[in-house]
């Protein structure tokens, strides 16, 4: 399943390990844990080009991204139930 309503950056961050969800939610794209380190949870988000990683999360660090016309769910990273694209 995917989705291309907007051109999208997919991010992948550290944040915080005891919360790594957004400050506000809904965030306008999916996201997801996809793994924890020493201190920091790993988060993978998509959001619409021009948005902010740290407007959601403001402790983001070490942010990768990368631009994407759509986003595409897999096994791995399925659709939130929350996220109606």
């Amino acid at each position: 399943m995917s989705t291309n309503s907007h051109t999208w950056n997919r991010h992948r961050f550290k944040a915080n390990a005891d919360d790594p969800r957004p400050v506000k939610f809904p965030p306008p794209g999916p996201y997801w844990i996809s793994g924890e380190g020493e201190g920091y949870s790993i988060v993978v988000a998509y959001l619409p080009l021009g948005e902010s990683v740290t407007d959601w999360w403001p402790e983001a660090r070490d942010i990768d991204s990368e631009i994407r016309e759509e986003i595409t769910f897999t096994e791995r990273f399925p659709c939130p139930d929350w996220w109606k694209p």
